[in-house]
């Protein structure tokens, strides 16, 4: 039989205790007032955190790291490293918002409006460019051209054939093929004119130009009556054959040699082919 004794201070001796059986449960007692518990609502990945300095004032918050390096879109107060996207000059940044993704986008020049080694880059307007493709002929230059939607043409390099036709001192007298030479190169022709040092007294100095033996003009170079230049002619020369091709046989003639004429030249203006 094991015996249970409780100390006793007062008596400053250890008493036995009597344990008697134990006795029936008793009837449930009342509910108690329901505690703080956990805040409704949330979603998942959510933590609880402080909303205030309040005992048990919590809510739910999507976490985020505050020690990390953000690129946003704009100012976030819950970080504390973020840099904010801004778009620069030419450069424009759409937000299709939460959950999607954002664009940025450039109008500035990109390398491959080019297509082509020699490819130029040229305005059609104002804040507008366009690709002017590199000519297909080695030697071509560049010219203004209102027309075009850049105003610039590629286009063979100008030239000018200056031909003495006499010296400076001799009369002209009229004949065929007074000076016969070979073309340089291919050449288009736009333009012919004549010159002399000496105006004729009298007579309209006439000179007209031919490929391999055919004229290329419809109306002959004239150089009126005490006039130095055909630019100043009543009537003008018509071109009627403007290509005048490589190595081909060029010949002068002077049709009229009006009185006293000198020193006559033959100008042929064109363009490298």
């Amino acid at each position: 039989m094991t015996v249970i004794k409780a100390y006793n201070s007062t008596a400053a001796e250890w008493e036995p205790v009597v344990v008697g059986k134990q006795g029936p449960q008793g009837p449930t007692g009342a509910t108690g007032a329901t505690g703080p518990g956990v805040a409704a609502g949330g979603n998942t990945g959510q933590v609880l955190a402080k909303s205030s300095s309040t005992d048990y004032a919590t809510t739910w918050v999507t976490p985020t790291p505050t020690d990390a390096t953000y690129v946003t879109l704009s100012t976030n107060g819950t970080l504390t490293n973020e840099r904010v996207l801004t778009a620069g000059t030419g450069i424009s940044i759409t937000d299709a918002g939460a959950g999607s993704s954002a664009t940025v986008a450039t109008s500035a020049i990109l390398p491959t409006i080019v297509d082509a080694k020699g490819d130029l880059i040229a305005a059609t307007g104002a804040d507008a460019v366009a690709r002017l493709a590199v000519s297909a002929t080695d030697g071509h230059v560049l010219k203004a051209a209102s027309g075009e939607a850049t105003g610039l043409q590629w286009q063979g390099q100008s030239e000018v054939i200056v031909v003495a036709i006499s010296d400076e001192t001799t009369a002209i007298t009229t004949g065929t093929a007074k000076v016969t030479f070979r073309m340089p190169f291919a050449m288009t022709l736009t333009a012919v004119r004549a010159s002399l040092t000496t105006a004729s007294s009298s007579g309209l100095p006439t000179f007209d130009i031919n490929e391999s033996g055919s004229s290329i003009l419809s109306t002959a170079i004239t150089i009126d009556a005490n006039e130095l230049t055909s630019t100043t002619a009543a009537t003008p020369p018509v071109i009627s054959d403007t290509a005048l091709a490589d190595d081909a046989q060029i010949t002068i003639d002077v049709d009229v040699a009006g009185t006293g004429a000198k020193g006559a030249k033959v100008y042929l203006i064109g363009r490298r082919v």
